[in-house]
C-alpha cells in the first residue's frame, strides 16, 4: 500500500506505466469534476469509477481483496477512513469471484487504519485487504475515484 498527496505523484513514475498513467488521470480537471459513473480510458485494462456516498462505521465493513486489479484510491472531496490489513490469516466471508474481482474477509485485531482527506489516494496492490469508505471523524459526504488498473 502507498499513501500519498497528489501533488507527489511524480515520485511514483518508477512504479510502471500503468502506474503512472492511472495517477495522471487523476491530474485532469475533467476527471476529477466527473459525475458518478464507469469510465473507460483503455477497455477493461484502464478505467476509473467516480462514486459519492456517507461514511460508514469501520464495525459495519468488511475487507476486500482484488487478484486482477490494482486500485488507486483518490479522494476529490471530504475524508474518510480506509482499513487495511494483512491477508494472511483472514476469515473469509465470500471466495473469491472472478467476474467482480472481489472477495470479502473479516476483519480482525490487526486492522490499521489510514485517514485520507481531499486530495489524497492510496494505491492497493492485488491481494492487499483494505476497507473502504469508513467514518474518519464523523461521517460525511465522499467524492471518491477509483482507478483500476490490470496487472494480470
Amino acid at each position: 500500500m502507498i499513501l500519498d498527496q497528489l501533488d507527489s505523484v511524480l515520485l511514483y513514475g518508477g512504479l510502471g506505466a500503468k502506474i503512472a498513467a492511472g495517477l495522471a488521470l487523476l491530474n485532469e480537471d475533467s476527471v476529477r469534476a466527473a459525475a458518478p459513473g464507469k469510465y473507460e480510458v483503455d477497455g477493461e485494462n484502464l478505467f476509473y469509477v467516480v462514486d459519492e456516498y456517507e461514511t460508514a462505521p469501520i464495525a459495519d465493513g468488511r475487507l476486500e481483496i482484488h487478484r486482477k486489479y490494482l486500485d488507486i484510491q483518490y479522494i476529490v472531496s471530504g475524508s474518510e477512513c480506509i482499513g487495511h490489513s494483512p491477508l494472511e490469516g483472514l476469515q473469509e466471508i465470500s471466495a473469491y469471484d472472478t467476474q467482480t474481482d472481489l472477495a470479502f474477509y473479516h476483519a480482525d485485531a490487526r486492522l490499521s487504519r489510514c485517514i485520507l482527506q481531499a486530495g489524497m489516494f492510496a494505491i492497493f496492490w492485488p491481494n492487499e485487504a483494505h476497507m473502504p469508505g469508513r467514518i474518519a471523524t464523523e461521517s460525511e459526504r465522499v467524492k471518491k475515484i477509483v482507478v483500476k488498473i490490470k496487472v494480470e
